[in-house]
């Protein structure tokens, strides 16, 4: 009995399991979780969720603590900073990859249409230019193609949807629909996949256009702004000491 007395009661743990079940309904941990993981899987990062949240955390709190040395506003500005950052990095390379991953199309879908040319059945030639390219999107699609092949499992052209939407590229639920049609109708598939090349090539040299002005007006800028006020400068010295000793 004076044993029994002398243990330590068990901790009650019914506050801490409060405190969890209310954090967890302010905060839908779950779609933050999924919506991590769907990131990551865009931007192409190798590394778990956990581990990703827990360095943009510890960044987020070292930014924290260099404005605490500050005061507590700068502390606070410091860490929703750092998680700022994170975000803007992450959706950065989503962008990124997305952009990678449209101009490797461009050149798949013209060797596409070479392959069609020849003969043969669509999917055969996709697998015949996936193998020969190599690249992420052409890995992607031949994974696909080898398991549309499974008895019983999703056709190409769902699975190519799907991927499509996941990536938001466009262009490829384009091509699925080109290629349902021909094997649905059994139309021909070389013209609209030449004719959807030929829509990319013109986007891309369109977007090339305006990043060459974009780079001509942030060099032109500067540049005019270091070069102009000290000619203004230079002119507008004598009138203004002419001026000055009117004045006087």
């Amino acid at each position: 009995m004076l044993v029994a007395a002398h243990e330590p009661a068990a901790p009650d743990l019914t506050w801490l399991k409060q405190q969890q079940n209310k954090i967890s309904a302010a905060v839908p941990v779950g779609l933050v979780r999924r919506r991590l993981a769907r990131d990551l899987e865009l931007a192409g990062w190798q590394e778990t969720r956990e581990r990703v949240a827990v360095v943009a955390i510890a960044c987020a709190l070292c930014l924290g603590a260099l404005g605490a040395a500050v005061s507590g506003i700068v502390a606070m500005c410091g860490f929703l900073s750092g998680c700022v950052a994170f975000a803007v990095t992450l959706n950065a390379a989503v962008e990124k990859r997305r952009r990678r991953m449209s101009g490797e199309l461009v050149p798949l879908l013209e060797l596409f249409t070479l392959e069609l040319s020849g003969g043969g059945s669509a999917l055969a030639a996709l697998g015949s230019v996936c193998v020969q390219v190599e690249s992420e999107l052409a890995i992607d699609l031949r994974r696909m193609l080898i398991a549309s092949q499974v008895a019983g499992s999703a056709s190409f052209e769902a699975r190519l949807i799907d991927y499509a939407d996941q990536h938001e590229i466009a262009a490829l639920s384009s091509l699925a629909t080109i290629l349902a049609a021909s094997r649905d109708y059994g139309t021909a598939a070389s013209q609209g996949v030449r004719a959807l090349a030929t829509d990319l090539r013109r986007a891309q040299r369109r977007e090339l256009i305006a990043q060459s002005r974009r780079a001509l007006n942030h060099v032109l800028l500067p540049a005019a702004v270091a070069v102009l006020l000290p000619f203004l400068g230079v002119l507008m010295f004598p009138a203004v000491s002419v001026l000055q000793r009117s004045l006087r």
